[in-house]
């Protein structure tokens, strides 16, 4: 959302919108970029931004599993998984 609104802010900003550092903003960035997101950057706007529209389509699956489990992939105490738009997505 905050890309496709444009106001993303300068890439610090939006890395601290997210809660990334600088350097992990550019690597998740690159990720969608290899997913073909034509994502560049408007130095006078300060911002973000998609060049053209585009269709992103992810497919996930999700599997129950029992307590003892959960402690072997526990991602640590502070796995928050944020997409780049800045919502927080919720495991629960």
């Amino acid at each position: 959302m905050l890309i496709s609104s444009k106001k993303t802010g300068t890439p610090l900003v939006f890395a601290r919108k997210l809660s990334l550092s600088r350097s992990q903003l550019y690597n998740e960035l690159e990720v969608i970029k290899e997913l073909d997101a034509p994502v560049k950057y408007c130095k006078k706007r300060e911002s973000f931004y998609y060049e053209s529209s585009f269709e992103l389509i992810l497919n996930f699956s999700l599997k129950t599993i029992k307590d003892d489990e959960s402690k072997e992939i526990f991602g640590g105490t502070y796995f928050r998984p944020i997409l780049l738009d800045g919502t927080l997505i919720s495991l629960l």
